[in-house]
C-alpha cells in the first residue's frame, strides 16, 4: 500500500444512519494495512442529523462534515474540495449504502498492482445512456460511467482542475482523464455486490450537454502535470494524444491548431458572404473575384520588382572581410546543431565539413541529434570515430516527430554563447561562424538573428537542380537581401540561421508543429521587436534532384509558409499592434501572397490560353469579366510581369556567379507549374495530416558521379584551404584538426 493515504469524498443526503457503521468499517479494513485516509462528507441539503453524526464521529475518526452551497450544484463543491484533499489517492462515492468499505480497499490494491491512474466500479448492469456516451467518445470498451464509486491519483484533478467546470462530474471527469493520458481500469463487481443504481445518477439531458461540452473541450490542449514534464519534458495531452514538444512556446502561439475559434467564424462568415453574392449576382462577383486576384497579382509584381532594386540599390548584405575575421583571436564558445533523421549516409561529409570550420575546437560544441527509433543511424554514428568535439544526443521517441522538436531539445544541452542549425548535408562557409560573431558587434541591439546565405553543390546534377539552384539564387542573393534593406520580416532559410543562446530561449526556440519552423521563428521575432541581417557567407546545401523527392520537400515547405500565416493572423488586433510599418503588409506579401500566388498562376494561365485558343466561341464572354482597369493590369502582369519574373530567375544566377545556369530561366514556368501542385498537396496535408514532416532524402549526389565532381569541387573551393582540395566525397573521413 502506498503510504500516502486515501481521501475519500462522500455525497450524502439523509443518510445519517448509514454514516457511522460505513466509517466503521471503513476504518478497521484500512487501519488494518497501515493505510492512511480521511473522509470529507458532502452534505446536499440533508434534513435528518447527519451533521452532529458526522461530529460525533469527528472524534474518533478523520472525518470532515461540509455543507454544500446554495446553488445545489453539488458538483461545484467537489470541485473544491478536490483541491484540498490531504492525501495523494482520491475515491468519490455517491451513495455509502451502494459499496462494502472493502471493495473500496480491493480498487486501491489494483490501482497498484495494474500501475493504474483510475480504477472504476463496474456494476453487473446493463449498459444505459452514459455508456454509450464514453464509448462513442473514445471508441473503446464500456466504463460503467455512472457506478458511483472510482479512485484515482490526485495528480489527475490537480492537473484537469480548477478551470474545467463539469455539468456531469463522472462523465466529464473520465473523459478528460483518458484524454490526458491516464489509464482507467475496471473493478468488476460481483453480482451479490452489485447495486442496481446510483443514487446520483444524471438525467439524460445532463449527460448529453456534458458530451457536446467535452466535443468542444478535446479541441483544447492539456498541458503536462508538473512532475510529468520534469521527467518528459514540456508536453501537453491534445485529443487523447500526448506530445512532448520541448518548448515553452505556448499552444497558441504554435501549429497545434490549423485554425482558432475566431478565424473559423471569420471564414464561415467570407464563405456564406461570398456564397450569397453569387446566388445574388453571379457576373458580378466573378468580376470582383477576377479584379482581386488581378489586383493582388500585379501588387506582387511592384513588390518583388522593388525588392530587387533595393538589392542592387543598397548595402545588400553585412560584409566581414577577411582581415577582420583575422584581427580576433579571442573566440566564444559555439553549438552546432545537426537534427538527422535516417540520413546517416552523409554523416562522413558533415563531419569532414564541420572539422574544417576555421573555428577553435576547444570552443566548439557538435552535437548530433538523432532519433530515438532510427536504430541504424545510432548504430552507424557509435561506429563512427567521430572528433572529440562532436556529442550525441538521442532525442527521446515522441510527438511531434519533427526537427524543430529534436533542435528544442537539444538546445537543452548546448553550452555555446552562440547557436546554429546545420542541416546534415550542409557545407557551410569555413569562416561563418566568425562572421556571424563580427556581424551581430556591426548591427544594432535590434539583430538578433544573423542569416547566412544558402546555395547548392550540386547545381549541374539534372534539369531539376539547376532550376532548383537559380530559384535559391533568386531568394537568397536577391529578395532576403532586398528585404533586409527596408527591415522587412525575413523568412529565414531551413539552416544557417545563427543566435545568441538567451535570445533563441527568450523566444522560446523553435514552433515544435510547424513544418517550416525557421520562417515561423523570423516571423515571431519581428513581432518582438527584433530583427535579422543576411552577411556575405554562403552555406552550401545539396539541390533535390529527385522530382518526386523535391515534390515531397516543396509540399512540406508551402503547408509551412500556410501554417506560419494562419498562426500570425490568429488575432488580427495583436498583430497590428505589435508590428512597425510596414511589417503589417510585407508579412502579407512575403508570406500570404507568396502561398497565394502558386494557386492564382494557373488560374490566370488557363484563363489567358482558354482566350487565345478559343476566342472565336469564348472570347467575348472572357472580356466580359476584364474592366478596362482590370483588363490593363492584367496584360501588364501577363506580358510584362511574367518576363520580369523569369528574368529574376536569371539575374539571381548571374549574381551568384553560376552565369552557365542563365540560359535555363526558360524552363522556371514548368517549375512555376510544379510548385502550385505542390501547393494543392499542401492544402490536402494541411487538413489531413498537418504536423506531418515529409522527410527529404539527402545523400541523392552520392550516386551521381557528376555531382559528386561537383561537391568536390564545392568543399575545394569554399570550404578548405586549396591544400586541402583533394578529399574524396565518396571516402570522407573525419579529418581531426
Amino acid at each position: 500500500m502506498n503510504p500516502d493515504g486515501l481521501s475519500l469524498i462522500i455525497t450524502t443526503k439523509n443518510d445519517n444512519a448509514l454514516l457511522t457503521p460505513f466509517v466503521d468499517q471503513l476504518d478497521k479494513i484500512l487501519s488494518s494495512h497501515n493505510f492512511p485516509y480521511e473522509v470529507i462528507i458532502i452534505d446536499n441539503h440533508s434534513t435528518d442529523s447527519s451533521k452532529k453524526v458526522v461530529e460525533v464521529l469527528s472524534q474518533a475518526y478523520p472525518i470532515t462534515f461540509i455543507h454544500a452551497g446554495s446553488n445545489k450544484k453539488i458538483n461545484d463543491d467537489l470541485i473544491k474540495t478536490l483541491a484540498h484533499c490531504r492525501y495523494n489517492l482520491i475515491g468519490t462515492l455517491t451513495d455509502p449504502s451502494a459499496y462494502h468499505p472493502e471493495i473500496i480497499a480491493s480498487m486501491i490494491g489494483k490501482l497498484f498492482e495494474t500501475q493504474a491512474d483510475v480504477v472504476i466500479a463496474q456494476r453487473n448492469i446493463k449498459k444505459d445512456f452514459a455508456h454509450r456516451l464514453f464509448a462513442l467518445s473514445h471508441n473503446s470498451h464500456k466504463v460503467d460511467i455512472q457506478s458511483g464509486l472510482k479512485i484515482f491519483k490526485k495528480e489527475i484533478s490537480d492537473r484537469l482542475y480548477p478551470k474545467f467546470k463539469p455539468t456531469s462530474f463522472d462523465l466529464e471527469f473520465l473523459s478528460q482523464a483518458r484524454d490526458a493520458g491516464y489509464k482507467l481500469e475496471l473493478f468488476h463487481i460481483g453480482e451479490e455486490n452489485s447495486p442496481k443504481s446510483s443514487r446520483h445518477s444524471d438525467s439524460f439531458w445532463t449527460l448529453l450537454k456534458s458530451h457536446l461540452k467535452l466535443k468542444a473541450a478535446r479541441t483544447e490542449v492539456i498541458p503536462f502535470h508538473p512532475e510529468t514534464e520534469k521527467l518528459k519534458g514540456e508536453g501537453f495531452h491534445y485529443k487523447g494524444q500526448e506530445f512532448v514538444h520541448h518548448s515553452k512556446l505556448k499552444p497558441h502561439q504554435s501549429a497545434i491548431h490549423r485554425l482558432s475559434g475566431t478565424q473559423m467564424g471569420v471564414l464561415l462568415i467570407l464563405l456564406t458572404a461570398v456564397m450569397l453574392c453569387f446566388i445574388i449576382n453571379w457576373h458580378a462577383s466573378i468580376v470582383v473575384f477576377v479584379a482581386l486576384l488581378t489586383l493582388l497579382y500585379f501588387a506582387d509584381l511592384l513588390f518583388n520588382l522593388y525588392l530587387i532594386y533595393r538589392s542592387f540599390s543598397k548595402p545588400a548584405e553585412v560584409e566581414i572581410s577577411k582581415a577582420e575575421v583575422e584581427a580576433v583571436t579571442e573566440w566564444p564558445t559555439y553549438t552546432i546543431l545537426c537534427p538527422l533523421y535516417k540520413e546517416w549516409r552523409v554523416i562522413p561529409q558533415f563531419v569532414t565539413a564541420m572539422s574544417h570550420m576555421d573555428y577553435p575546437k576547444d570552443k566548439l560544441q557538435v552535437m548530433l541529434l538523432l532519433e530515438e527509433d532510427d536504430k541504424e543511424t545510432i548504430k552507424e554514428v557509435a561506429n563512427y570515430d567521430l572528433p572529440p568535439y562532436f556529442e550525441v544526443v538521442v532525442v527521446p521517441d515522441s510527438k511531434p516527430k519533427t526537427k524543430p522538436k529534436a533542435s528544442n531539445y537539444g538546445l537543452k544541452f548546448a553550452r555555446g554563447e552562440y547557436v546554429v542549425i546545420y542541416d546534415a548535408e550542409d557545407v557551410p562557409d569555413v569562416h561563418q561562424l566568425k562572421k556571424a560573431i563580427l556581424a551581430f558587434g556591426k548591427t544594432d541591439k535590434r539583430t538578433i538573428c544573423i542569416q547566412a546565405k544558402l546555395n547548392f553543390y550540386n547545381p549541374h546534377q539534372n534539369l531539376l537542380t539547376r532550376v532548383f539552384t537559380a530559384e535559391y539564387s533568386l531568394w537568397f542573393d536577391l529578395v532576403l537581401t532586398g528585404l533586409q534593406s527596408i527591415h522587412a520580416p525575413i523568412p529565414l532559410g531551413g539552416t544557417s540561421n545563427h543566435f545568441r543562446r538567451a535570445d533563441l530561449i527568450k523566444l522560446k526556440g523553435w514552433d515544435s508543429f510547424n513544418v517550416t519552423e525557421d520562417c515561423d521563428l523570423g516571423m515571431r521575432l519581428v513581432k518582438q521587436g527584433y530583427q535579422t541581417a543576411v552577411i556575405n557567407s554562403i552555406t552550401l546545401e545539396e539541390a533535390n534532384s529527385d522530382l518526386g523527392n523535391w515534390f515531397g520537400q516543396r509540399s512540406r515547405w508551402i503547408k509551412g509558409y500556410m501554417q506560419t500565416y494562419l498562426i500570425h493572423m490568429r488575432d488580427p488586433r495583436e498583430f497590428l499592434a505589435t508590428w512597425r510599418e510596414p511589417h503589417a503588409l510585407t508579412f502579407q506579401m512575403v508570406v500570404g501572397g507568396k502561398v497565394l500566388s502558386m494557386f492564382i498562376n494557373p488560374l490566370m494561365w488557363v484563363i489567358t490560353i482558354s482566350y487565345f485558343l478559343f476566342r472565336a466561341d469564348i472570347g467575348i464572354f472572357i472580356e466580359s469579366f476584364f474592366p478596362a482597369p482590370v483588363l490593363y493590369m492584367g496584360v501588364i502582369s501577363l506580358l510584362l510581369g511574367n518576363f520580369l519574373y523569369v528574368y529574376y530567375y536569371m539575374i539571381g544566377c548571374a549574381k551568384h556567379g553560376h552565369h552557365e545556369l542563365v540560359k535555363y530561366g526558360i524552363f522556371v514556368p514548368f517549375y512555376w507549374l510544379a510548385m502550385s501542385m505542390a501547393a494543392w498537396m499542401a492544402v490536402y496535408k494541411l487538413i489531413t495530416a498537418p504536423h506531418h514532416w515529409s522527410k527529404t532524402k539527402h545523400g541523392l549526389h552520392l550516386n551521381n558521379e557528376k555531382a559528386i565532381a561537383h561537391a568536390h569541387g564545392a568543399i575545394g573551393k569554399d570550404l578548405v584551404d586549396k591544400k586541402l582540395t583533394h578529399i574524396s566525397i565518396n571516402n570522407l573521413t573525419a579529418a581531426r584538426i
